[in-house]
């Protein structure tokens, strides 16, 4: 009977283990990127970069406002590159963001406003994935003048 209270502590530590599977992450930083060759829908990228590797999903959403005033809204799930997974930057193409709320032609103005050196700021946040679903929120950081 003395003990009793060890069984009862056993499901509430599994409990608060169950939640912390997921390694938290730091955004480190975030570029711009112009591939200047190939498609079009292909040229704007954005490079985020951790502290550390990925180690499965998550979900991130973004804010990106050109100096001209043109915004892109978007979200998505970051996961580690199958072919580098060590790599602390994932790259996104910004065309990935355009979404039922994004402005007509949203594609051209990416291509038009959103290049190397045009972005007046990008926030990112990034949440842990639980069952596919947002988690634990990990960092929100905003960078200016991309």
């Amino acid at each position: 009977m003395k003990h009793l209270w060890l069984i009862a502590l056993v499901p509430a530590f599994t409990f608060l283990l169950a939640g912390c599977e997921q390694e938290k992450v730091k955004i480190v930083s975030a570029e711009m990127m112009t591939k200047e060759t190939g498609n079009p829908d292909f040229r704007r990228i954005a490079a985020y970069c951790f502290d550390k590797p990925l180690d499965g999903s998550y979900h991130h959403e973004v804010i990106i406002e050109s100096k001209e005033g043109f915004k892109l809204e978007g979200h998505g799930v970051l996961r580690a590159a199958a072919s580098d997974p060590d790599n602390l930057c994932i790259y996104r193409n910004l065309n990935q963001y355009v979404n039922k709320k994004s402005p007509p032609r949203a594609r051209d103005l990416i291509e038009r406003y959103l290049a190397k050196g045009n972005v007046q700021s990008l926030k990112i946040t990034i949440w842990g994935d639980e069952g596919g679903e947002k988690g634990l929120l990990m960092d929100t950081k905003t960078f200016n003048n991309l």
